[in-house]
């Protein structure tokens, strides 16, 4: 039996440069028809293509799928418990990364009611490392490799704006960017911490949800009663409350909202407290 190129493409539902492509992975290979100038395939391409897209569902590569042509059945065996091994962790992965949505979900949901309204619990235990200081780009070789690790390999990683204490006691905001994961994560996704990174240790906070501009050029650089009026409140809840600044502050990025033209970050702020002496 004879099958061109568009018959294949139809039956699969791609395109012919795809059944092209396939030939060139090696997978099947066209003949010429010797009556006219069409190339034609058999049923064992047929066959073989079928298998091929099987497979690919699966998450086998091409290059795999190449190799297993060859394989005995207990290398095949081996081959699908690799892939099976695989698939476990890909849904891990996934699994992890929805507890991340569906926690951002939460915060989202709860925004309105949480604006404006202050609470005091125990923060969680972040590991962080910073890409951005005040104005400027963190760069140096191994601090960006543990930024990616932190970025790709953790499915709950989190964007975190840090405070330093001493900026704050100086009348200064300087806005440090990174990207932070919980330490109780860190041994589950193979993350070692390294000279760059630092631990946001658990204790007692009052949380903050706060709109910064998504441009903090404009904090950086802005005049000091502006940065003040950024956590008027929370300040103002310390004051009345007999509380004291304990350490840096932490802030969770939430979301980015546009807002009378301007584009806006929620932020959930973690600001450590002591009572006064």
């Amino acid at each position: 039996m004879k099958y061109k190129i568009s018959e294949l493409a139809k039956l699969l539902n791609v395109s012919t440069n795809t059944v092209r492509r396939y030939e060139g992975y090696g997978h099947i290979k066209s003949k010429r028809d010797k009556n006219n100038t069409y190339r034609y395939y058999n049923k064992g391409d047929l066959t073989r293509l079928m298998t091929v897209r099987a497979l690919r569902k699966y998450g086998f590569t091409h290059t795999d799928i190449i190799e297993m042509k060859d394989y005995s059945i207990q290398e095949l065996i081996q081959q699908y418990k690799k892939q099976d091994q695989n698939m476990q962790d890909e849904i891990a992965y996934l699994t992890n990364l929805r507890h991340r949505l569906s926690d951002d979900l939460i915060l989202l949901e709860k925004t309105n009611s949480i604006y404006q309204h202050l609470y005091i619990r125990d923060c969680i235990a972040y590991s962080y490392v910073l890409y951005q200081s005040g104005e400027n780009l963190l760069l140096e070789e191994n601090r960006t490799r543990k930024i990616h690790e932190y970025l790709y390999l953790a499915p709950e990683v989190q964007m975190v704006y840090i405070i330093k204490k001493e900026d704050i006691e100086c009348d200064e905001i300087d806005i440090n960017m990174g990207w932070a994961v919980k330490v109780s994560d860190l041994k589950q996704f193979n993350i070692e911490e390294n000279e760059y990174t630092e631990r946001y240790n658990t204790r007692k906070t009052l949380m903050s949800l706060e709109k910064l501009p998504v441009n903090i050029d404009k904090i950086n650089k802005n005049t000091l009663n502006y940065k003040k009026a950024i956590f008027q409140e929370p300040f103002s809840y310390m004051r009345e409350h007999n509380l004291r600044l304990d350490g840096d502050l932490l802030g969770v990025k939430i979301a980015t909202i546009t807002e009378n033209n301007e584009e806006l970050e929620y932020v959930l702020f973690n600001i450590p407290i002591a009572v006064n002496n």
